[in-house]
C-alpha cells in the first residue's frame, strides 16, 4: 500500500518521485535520439541535462531567474540555537510535499503522502512505536487465541472523535465493512482471511467476521492464521472512523476526514494546502504540542529549500541532491538533518500483459542491461544501488542471495533469445519500435528514464519518455492496459517482506484501476509462495519462502530493481521532538516548537524590522537589497 509510488513517495504505498506543481508549463515528452533511424541506435555516454520546474507566480518566477544565473555557496543560517527544555504548547508547524493528495478517506488514499498526513487525522487500532515495535494504540490491549484464528481488542475508554463522539466498537466494525465493501476501491487483499471476506468482498453475502462484543470490545475471526494480521491492523485502512463518513464509500468523502487523531482538518485545499488543527479531545493528556499542521503541496524541492532558509518552512524532506550536499556542508546546518533508513525501492515496472513485456527474455534483457552503479552517481549518498525487491533493511543481503544483476552480454544474448538480435558494432537489429516510460515531469525519475534511455539503446530497445503529472501518472500506471512501462517504486506498510511481493506482485493486487500491481504479474508459484509465508509463525521458515520468492522476481523480471533512496529530513532548530521513524513517514505528531526562538525572526512577526523584505531572500541567492523600495533598474538587484 505504501509503495510512497512515494514519493516519497496507504496500504503499501507506491513510491515514485512526485510530479511537478500545478501550472508548471507543459513539456514535450523527451524522445530518443535514434527515433529517426528505426533499427539503428547511438552509441556514447548519457548526458545529464539539469532541469528546475518553475512553478506559478511572481516569487517563484524571480527563484528560477536567480537559478540560471548563478548562485554564491553561502546559505542563511538556521533560525535560532537549539536548546533544550521541556516541551512547550502552541504554534503552527510548517511543512511541504513534493506531490499533492487525491483524497483524504484513508480506506483508498495509499500513497505515503496520505501516510503522513493520515497519520495525524486517524488512530489506528495498534501503531508502532519509535524502534518499529508494534504497541496498542485505540486498543488498550488485545489476545490472540492459540490457534491463532481469534483476536479480541478492548478499546481505550472515554476517546473522542473530532465530531465529538466517544469511540465504540460499531464504529471499528462499521469502518472494516466500509473499507472491505465491494464498492470501496481500497486494497482489500491485507485483510482477505477475514472469515466470510471473500463472499462480502464479492457482494454474495453482507455477513463478515468483525463483530462488537459489547460497547467496546471487537472480535475478529480468521479463516487461517495470517503472521501478518496484527501489522495490518496497524494501516490507516481500517482506521475507525466517524460516523458521518457513512457505511459506504462516496468520492465526496474524500474531501473531508473525520477520525480520532490528535488533528482534525480545518482546510483542504486540492493541489494547494491541508491545514490541520488540534483535536482538543485528543485522549492522550497535553498531547499534541502544536496548535496546527500546515502542508503545502506540489512545492518543488529547490522552493523547499528556500523556505526552509527564509522560515517559511520549518522541516523538509524532500530536496535535490544540490541542496543535500550544501546543507550537507554547511557546520551550521548540518546538525540539524538526519537521514531517514532506506526502505523504499525503486525500479522500473513491465507490463507482462502487454508487448513487448510480454516476453520474458524481453524482461530479462532489461534487468541485465540496467547499470545500477552508473544511475547512483546522480545522487552519491542519497541513491543506493538495489539489485532485489526487498531491501537489505528487511532482509540483509548475503552471498548467493537471488538478485538481478547488469550482465550486457547476457542482456544481448536474452534479446537474441526474444527473436530481436542486436549488434552493438553496427547498430543494426534490436525491437524495431519504440517504447513508451511513464514518469513524473520535473522528477529524478524523468533523469533515471533519461539514463535508461540511454543504457537500454545499447541492446537494441528504444524508449520514448512520457512525462506526466502526478494524477496522470497514477491513473495509467494503475489502470490495466495503461502503461507499457514505467517507473514505479513501493514503501512498506510493515517490516515484513510479504508487504513487497503481495502489494505489488502477486495476482490478488491486480485491479482493473488503481491496480497496485503494475506490471500485472502473475505467477502461481509466488501466489502460493505467500499464502504459505502468511500462515507460517517461524520467522525463519518465512524468510526461505522469501528467498524463492525473490528467486522468481530476478528470474521472471516484471520489475527491474535499480535503487533504493535516503531523504535527508531537515528542520529548523526550534523544531523539538522529532526524528525520522524506521516505518512511519514523516511522523511529526510528537513534535514542538521552541516559539520564543522562532519569533524572533523578525521576518515571522507581522510588522517586522525593517529589512526583512531584503531578508526574505536566502543568502544563498547573493543578492543585496538597498533599503529604498522597488526595481530601479540593473542597480536595484547586484550580484556579490
Amino acid at each position: 500500500m505504501c509503495s510512497t509510488r512515494s514519493t516519497s513517495e496507504g496500504a503499501g504505498r507506491p513510491s515514485v518521485s512526485p510530479a511537478a506543481p500545478s501550472g508548471t508549463l507543459a513539456r514535450k515528452p523527451v524522445h530518443s535520439a535514434a527515433l529517426a533511424k528505426p533499427h539503428k541506435f547511438p552509441q556514447g555516454n548519457s548526458i545529464l541535462r539539469a532541469r528546475l520546474g518553475c512553478a506559478r507566480g511572481l516569487q517563484a518566477t524571480l527563484l528560477c531567474l536567480l537559478a540560471l544565473t548563478g548562485c554564491s555557496r553561502e546559505l542563511a543560517p538556521p533560525i535560532g540555537e537549539r536548546r533544550a527544555g521541556p516541551p512547550q504548547r502552541g504554534g503552527v508547524f510548517r511543512t511541504a510535499f513534493f506531490t499533492s493528495v487525491r483524497t483524504l478517506d484513508p480506506a483508498v488514499g495509499f500513497t505515503t503522502t496520505n501516510a503522513a498526513v493520515g497519520g495525524l487525522l486517524f488512530d489506528t487500532l495498534l501503531t508502532y512505536d519509535a524502534e518499529g515495535e508494534l504497541i496498542p494504540q485505540l486498543a488498550e490491549r488485545y489476545q490472540v487465541s492459540p490457534d491463532g484464528l481469534d483476536y479480541r481488542f478492548d478499546l481505550r475508554r472515554g476517546v473522542l472523535m473530532h465530531d465529538g463522539s466517544e469511540l465504540s466498537a460499531e464504529d471499528v466494525v462499521r469502518t472494516f465493512r466500509r473499507t472491505l465493501h465491494p464498492d470501496t476501491p481500497s486494497p482489500a487483499s491485507f485483510y482477505d482471511r477475514i472469515e466470510g471476506f471473500a463472499d462480502y468482498r464479492g457482494g454474495k453475502s453482507t455477513e463478515l467476521g468483525v463483530r462488537a462484543e459489547g460497547k467496546y470490545r471487537v472480535h475478529v475471526r480468521l479463516s487461517e492464521p495470517d503472521s501478518t494480521f496484527l501489522h495490518v491492523l496497524a494501516l490507516q485502512l481500517v482506521a475507525p472512523l466517524c460516523r458521518s463518513a457513512g457505511d459506504r464509500y462516496t468520492r465526496e468523502a474524500g474531501n473531508t476526514a473525520c477520525g480520532a487523531g490528535p488533528f482534525k482538518l480545518a482546510r483542504y485545499e486540492p493541489d494547494r494546502t491541508i491545514e490541520l488543527t488540534r483535536h482538543e479531545g485528543y485522549y492522550v493528556p497535553g498531547q499534541p504540542y502544536l496548535d496546527a499542521v500546515h502542508w503545502q503541496l506540489l512545492v518543488q524541492p529547490f522552493t523547499q529549500r528556500y523556505k526552509l532558509e527564509s522560515g517559511e518552512l520549518d522541516y523538509v524532506r524532500e530536496l535535490g541532491r544540490s541542496d543535500v550536499t550544501r546543507l550537507r556542508a554547511d557546520p551550521r546546518w548540518a546538525p540539524l538533518g538526519e537521514w531517514s533508513p532506506p526502505n523504499t525501492v525503486f525500479g522500473s515496472f513491465m507490463n507482462t500483459e502487454r508487448p513487448p513485456f510480454n516476453d520474458r527474455h524481453l524482461r530479462r534483457a532489461v534487468a541485465f542491461a540496467v547499470n545500477r552503479e552508473h544511475i547512483a552517481m546522480i545522487r552519491p549518498g542519497q541513491i543506493v544501488p538495489q539489485y532485489k525487491l526487498v531491501p537489505d533493511i528487511v532482509i540483509p543481503s548475503e552471498p548467493g542471495y537471488p538478485a538481478q544483476r547488469h550482465d550486457l552480454a547476457q542482456a544481448l544474448e536474452e534479446m537474441r533469445l526474444a527473436g530481436y538480435p542486436y549488434d552493438p558494432a553496427t547498430g543494426e537489429g534490436g525491437y524495431p519500435h519504440p517504447i513508451d516510460y511513464l514518469c513524473l515531469v520535473d522528477s529524478f525519475g524523468q533523469q533515471v528514464g533519461e539514463l535508461l534511455q540511454q543504457q537500454l539503446a545499447k541492446i537494441g530497445l528504444r524508449l520514448r519518455l512520457k512525462l506526466v503529472g502526478w494524477p496522470t501518472y497514477q491513473a495509467l500506471a494503475g489502470r490495466r492496459g495503461g502503461a507499457v512501462m514505467g517507473t514505479t517504486g513501493w514503501h512498506p506498510d510493515f517490516p515484513e517482506a510479504s508487504n513487497f511481493f503481495e502489494s505489488t506482485l502477486t495476482t490478488g493486487a491486480i485491479a482493473e484501476e488503481n491496480s497496485q500491481n503494475n506490471a500485472f504479474f502473475s505467477n502461481a508459484e509466488l501466489d502460493q509462495l505467500m499464502v504459505r509465508a502468511r500462515g507460517n509463525p517461524s520467522g525463519d521458515e518465512r524468510r526461505a519462502l522469501y528467498r524463492r520468492a525473490e528467486a522468481i522476481v530476478a528470474e521472471e523480471a516484471p520489475w527491474v530493481m535499480i535503487h533504493t533512496q535516503r531523504y535527508l529530513e531537515v528542520s529548523q532548530p526550534y523544531v523539538h521532538g522529532y526524528r525520522p521513524h524506521p516505518i512511519l513517514t514523516q511522523h511529526v505528531r510528537g513534535v514542538w516548537l521552541d516559539r520564543s526562538r522562532k519569533e524572533q525572526h523578525a521576518c515571522l512577526v507581522p510588522g517586522g524590522a525593517r529589512g526583512c523584505l531584503a531578508g526574505a531572500l536566502p543568502a544563498s541567492f547573493g543578492l543585496h537589497t538597498r533599503p529604498r523600495l522597488g526595481l530601479r533598474g540593473p542597480g536595484a538587484w547586484r550580484s556579490r
